[in-house]
């Protein structure tokens, strides 16, 4: 199937099976469940690492993608109330990961309408979601291990600087152009691919998951872009929403987000049915 034609095909279906709704949905259910899923993340982390601070710094790297055009004083009022949550014991963190998987569900439900098939049922649904937020919790485990390893990188890099300056300079900006950029393009993308690969009710192959995986991870890295261009320079929203700002921009790219996720499963699925001659394609 042509690029185009398939591009536009997947436009079309994405409408016709109420993409924008679903997203509004996904979204919403995302707000409800991210302070949970914060609070789960970080006191997982605070149970390896001993610490608040670096447990905080690896979730919001592992989902910086989410929250990435949240302010400055929303992030700081977000560390605080989080800060005071995880004192939690460990059954209510468990609560907190049941809690957490809401907006995997959501999501998950949507792409059964993307790929038509039947929706799993209340058991394995709820399965597949806390195996997602399980993930999440492996997710901030290697983001620990990046930020540990960055940290002492950059005590090595302080220590040997005046020695070798040239050299310790050109491998601190490699360092941080793999941290800040390399990796959180591979996150995302192996995130979209797991999606693809395993949730729909269906067979998928790897090709067409990684062919939907890759699409999604430049779509989302251009929208970002394009996002924090929007937020910084045309919106205004401090005088008519005044502390809500935060929140309505975090819901906006919340949707573009989920309405990213699933047209790129059009596509997936509009490969599928192209490969097995099912007819739509």
């Amino acid at each position: 199937m042509k690029p185009l034609r398939l591009a536009w095909l997947a436009f079309q279906r994405f409408h016709a099976h109420s993409g924008p709704d679903r997203a509004a949905a996904v979204a919403y259910y995302t707000l409800l469940s991210l302070l949970p899923l914060l609070i789960f993340a970080i006191s997982l982390g605070m149970a390896v690492a001993g610490s608040f601070d670096a447990a905080y710094g690896a979730t919001v790297f592992l989902l910086q993608g989410v929250i990435v055009h949240m302010d400055h004083d929303t992030m700081q009022t977000l560390r605080e109330f989080v800060e005071r949550a995880v004192q939690f014991r460990w059954a209510s963190i468990v609560l907190l990961a049941w809690t957490a998987r809401r907006c995997f569900s959501a999501l998950f439900s949507a792409l059964s309408a993307v790929f038509e098939v039947k929706a799993r049922g209340f058991a394995g649904g709820n399965l597949m979601a806390l195996t997602m937020v399980v993930v999440t919790g492996a997710g901030l485990m290697v983001s620990l291990a990046l930020t540990t390893l960055r940290a002492t990188f950059e005590g090595l890099f302080a220590r040997y600087a005046p020695v070798i300056i040239g050299a310790a300079g050109f491998l601190h900006r490699l360092l941080d152009l793999v941290l800040t950029t390399v990796v959180p393009v591979i996150i995302a993308m192996t995130f979209f691919f797991m999606v693809y690969r395993f949730v729909p009710k269906r067979v998928v192959s790897s090709r067409d998951a990684l062919i939907g995986a890759l699409l999604a991870t430049v779509m989302w890295e251009g929208a970002q872009k394009g996002f924090a261009y929007y937020v910084r320079n045309l919106t205004h929203y401090a005088g008519l929403y005044g502390t809500l700002e935060g929140l309505i921009v975090l819901a906006l790219w919340l949707e573009l987000s989920v309405s990213i996720i699933l047209y790129c499963g059009e596509v997936v699925a509009l490969l599928i049915r192209s490969r097995n001659g099912e007819p739509g394609a």
